[in-house]
This record gives structure tokens, C-alpha cells and sequence, in this order.
């Protein structure tokens, strides 16, 4: 009740506070209000929030759904397919925003060492006992390669985006030429 208060007088909700009232205002039958605190917290957040529409709504979980259930799809095909557009949509707008979700879109249909790396991290996890953390700090160190590997893929997913600087230098850093 305070801090309604204070949102009410002088103080702004943020943040978490902003999704929580967009929930209540939905549940409640106030889709006005819903889209008024999700746009704000849209706005804190840089555009990266939750859908703030029903067909954005409706289209989200349905990805996430084929995501979670990649045995009905081939994600891989239909992922090459939302990056081609995504990459056709960044061409028109100059947005960080954007380029940051073709980066890790991109990624995301390569990242073999960052699996690779998950990967034994579990199997030492499980073998040592040890916290996954730890585990995969250790695993890190006894490869090397991966994580070369690892930067080399973020690099190139990185490759015409306003964030391919950063990619290469981040590289580079480790050593490595960009190709």
C-alpha cells in the first residue's frame, strides 16, 4: 500500500513493480492500464520486455513452444529463416536493439562449443561433485580451443551488426584474428 502511495504522489514505479502492475491491471480486465505500465517499463528497459499486444502475446508463445518442443520442427531450418528476415529488417533500421537480437539469433543456430562446453561441464559436474561453476571454470581452462572457438562464433554472428566491433576486438583480445 506505500508504495502505491508513493507512485500515486511523486514516485515512479520501475522495473519489476512495472511488470507486476501490468499482470494485475490484465487479470483485473484493465488492458488500458496493462499496456500503459508495460510500455513503460518497455521504454526502461530498452524495447526489451515482454509482448505487449495480444498477437505479439500470441505469437511469442507460440514460438516458445516450438522451441520447447523441437522434435515437431526443425528449428534449425525455421531459425535460418527468422534470421534472414531479421537480418532483411536490420538493413532498413539502424537499432542496437535489433542488432543485438540477430547477434545472439545467429548464434544461436551455431554456438557448437558453447554446447560443447555446457556439456562436459555437466559431465564433470556430475563426475566431481563440484558446483556447476566450478566445473565449468575447470573445463574452460583444460580447453582452451573451446573458448577460442566460443569467441570466434560470437564474432562472426556478430558480422554486420553495429556490435561486430566489439566482437572482433573482444576476439582479438584473446589473441585470435577474425576471419
Amino acid at each position: 500500500m506505500r508504495a502505491i502511495a508513493n507512485y500515486e504522489k511523486d514516485r515512479e514505479p520501475t522495473g519489476r513493480a512495472l511488470y507486476q502492475l501490468s499482470k494485475l491491471a490484465r487479470e483485473f480486465g484493465r488492458p488500458d492500464l496493462a499496456v500503459g505500465f508495460s510500455a513503460a517499463l518497455s521504454k526502461e528497459l530498452k524495447d526489451a520486455v515482454e509482448p505487449l499486444t495480444a498477437e505479439e502475446k500470441a505469437w511469442s508463445n507460440a514460438t516458445i513452444a516450438l522451441l520447447r518442443n523441437s522434435d515437431v520442427i526443425d528449428w534449425r531450418r525455421l531459425g535460418r529463416s527468422v534470421v534472414s528476415n531479421l537480418e532483411k529488417l536490420a538493413k532498413k533500421r539502424e537499432d542496437p536493439n535489433l542488432d543485438a537480437v540477430l547477434l545472439e539469433a545467429r548464434y544461436r543456430l551455431t554456438a557448437s562449443a558453447e554446447h560443447q562446453l555446457e556439456s562436459l561441464a555437466k559431465a564433470r559436474q556430475g563426475k566431481s561433485g563440484e558446483t556447476y561453476e566450478k566445473a565449468y571454470s575447470e573445463v574452460l581452462l583444460e580447453n582452451p580451443h573451446l573458448y577460442e572457438q566460443y569467441l570466434q562464433e560470437r564474432a562472426t554472428a556478430a558480422r554486420g551488426t553495429s556490435l561486430a566491433k566489439t566482437m572482433a576486438l573482444s576476439h582479438m583480445k584473446k589473441g585470435a584474428k577474425p576471419k
